[in-house]
């Protein structure tokens, strides 16, 4: 199942990079303020993502203006380096997400291996395998363009991509 990892290196001291990333998100909204921001209330400049800072770690998630499951969870990890500030980086799948496609795939794959076992090579089959390939893409493609978007921003805004 999707998950992205990296690390940013930075040659701001910790605090800082800690600051730039409390610039970049902001605490989950209340119920009333998510009813405000779905009819396009929300401010152009409110950071691009929702979650938390605490100590030298963050959990978050972009703040997106439409719907996407497999939209990346994001953990990070503020240390110090020798070189400044090393921030390390994954992003994965949120979990109810990852277990519905685990039983969805996991079911459509035992339907197509068991169609395949006994020799069908009907329309059934078909339709195991291309659901099976479905869910993958499905899952692939929603995960890992947005999981660049995130990269993207928090490389911009902290400091200098590293491998």
């Amino acid at each position: 199942m999707p998950l992205y990892r990296f690390h940013i290196q930075s040659h701001l001291a910790t605090q800082a990079v800690l600051e730039r990333v409390r610039a970049l998100v902001r605490e989950t909204p209340g119920f009333r303020q998510t009813l405000k921001e779905s009819f396009g209330l929300r401010p152009d400049d409110a950071p691009p993502f929702i979650g938390k800072v605490e100590g030298s770690e963050f959990k978050c998630h972009r703040d997106i203006r439409y719907r996407n499951s497999f939209l990346p969870r994001i953990a990070g990890r503020v240390d110090s380096d020798h070189n400044g500030t090393r921030i390390d980086v994954t992003m994965y799948l949120h979990p109810l997400v990852l277990v519905f496609m685990l039983f969805w795939l996991g079911g459509v794959g035992l339907g197509a291996v068991a169609s395949l076992r006994q020799g069908e090579e009907g329309a059934s089959t078909l339709v195991a395998i291309g659901m099976f390939v479905f869910g993958v893409a499905l899952t692939l493609g929603g995960f890992y363009p947005e999981a660049i978007k995130a990269r993207r921003l928090l490389e911009q805004h902290i400091g200098s991509p590293s491998a």
